[in-house]
């Protein structure tokens, strides 16, 4: 049996893009490198990370939503 820690990530941009639209001034909620969920930035909330610019959401070969900077994966 493994007793894994999950790695949870709250990363805020500029804009996320996603299938349903674009969000201005977002949160996107990572689980183990699987979007969680995303929305509008309205309060501080703890343990997040910043960045500029944009994260854009799409699913991978699974059906899996994942988050991209860049072209780079976020994990």
């Amino acid at each position: 049996m493994t007793d894994r820690k999950k790695s949870i990530r709250r990363i805020g941009a500029n804009i996320i893009e996603t299938a349903m639209g674009v969000i201005e001034q977002g949160i996107v909620v990572i689980e183990d490198g699987i979007v969680l969920k995303s929305y509008p930035f309205i309060e501080e909330e703890p343990m997040t990370e910043w960045t500029t610019g944009t994260i854009t959401i799409r699913l991978d070969n699974d059906g899996k939503p994942r988050a991209y900077k860049d072209k780079q994966l976020l994990k």
